[in-house]
């Protein structure tokens, strides 16, 4: 179903769409991008972005400002000119996303990703059909999975994604796909940006994982066979030694940091007890007399 960009997005759940409207602004403050923000198609996708996502503002500003860059490069600075074009002809979507890998060309699949992020956004949430696929090939060699998948897979899925292990080890394969013009997920596991639905005890909101992340989880899933709907996207045997060797991973880390830092600390310490605070040891009768021209 086509949302008209004349109209606010609204959410089911019981909230005001002026704040929705509000915080988008708020995201951008002092950013060049704001202005973009006049553009109804641009507020209703930021206003999407608002009502759907629990952490939303680094979403907005990476939605907006690739919208910004592919209305330079791609629309020559007439976006409701695009816009018109691709209503007419929906075809113009897809061939529009094209036209900006071509102009990238050489840039890695992440790369292009972060590029088309907001263009696949923009053309979703104003109603006009767009291919949510790679926009251009792999970047080469892809790790088969191993053992460590899992746990590849589920801390390159938090970063970022501004959910939680337990939250994204619940999600099912049927909350991850792309979007529709709604905002509602389309279960496809292919999909780039993967989007993922996720719940918390405010209800239920939406994410998007990585390029990395995605590659990760088509690499696990790959190994693991078909799988229905209801299934965890993440399986639970698999979720449970990556959830515990996250943690183990991300202590270890933790830990080192700390030894870093208190090393640091230490030599700085040591350095300033053997030699005295900075001016402690000036002497002004040595020191070299001023030149004078």
């Amino acid at each position: 179903m086509a949302v008209s960009v004349d109209q606010p997005v609204l959410d089911p759940l019981d909230r005001d769409a002026v704040d929705g409207v509000e915080a988008a602004h708020l995201a951008l403050r002092g950013r060049r991008e704001l202005q973009l923000l006049e553009d109804p198609s641009v507020l209703a996708m930021a206003q999407l972005l608002v009502e759907r996502w629990r952490d939303a503002a680094p979403w907005v500003r990476a939605a907006v400002a690739t919208v910004d860059r592919f209305a330079r490069e791609v629309a020559l600075g007439d976006l409701p000119g695009l816009l018109a074009a691709g209503r007419a002809d929906p075809a113009e979507a897809d061939r529009s996303l094209q036209r900006l890998a071509r102009r990238h060309d050489g840039l890695s699949a992440g790369q292009m990703a972060s590029l088309a992020f907001g263009p696949k956004l923009w053309w979703t949430v104003a109603g006009v059909p767009v291919t949510w696929l790679p926009l251009s090939q792999g970047d080469g060699h892809r790790p088969l999975p191993s053992v460590q998948s899992g746990v590849r897979l589920l801390l390159l899925s938090v970063i970022g994604s501004g959910a939680t292990q337990d939250e994204l080890r619940a999600v099912r394969v049927g909350d991850a796909g792309s979007l529709n013009a709604a905002g509602r997920i389309v279960p496809d596991v292919q999909a780039e940006p993967l989007a993922v639905a996720y719940r918390d005890v405010d209800g239920e909101h939406l994410t998007f994982l990585s390029y990395e992340a995605r590659q990760a989880l088509l690499d696990l899933r790959a190994s693991l066979g078909p799988s229905g709907p209801d299934d965890l996207l993440l399986p639970a045997k698999d979720a449970a030694e990556a959830s515990t060797a996250a943690l183990a991973a991300g202590s270890a880390l933790v830990g080192a940091g700390n030894d870093v830092n208190v090393t640091l600390c230490r030599a700085t310490g040591d350095f300033f007890r053997a030699w005295g605070m900075p001016g402690a040891r000036f002497d002004i009768r040595t020191a070299p007399a001023e030149e004078h021209p």
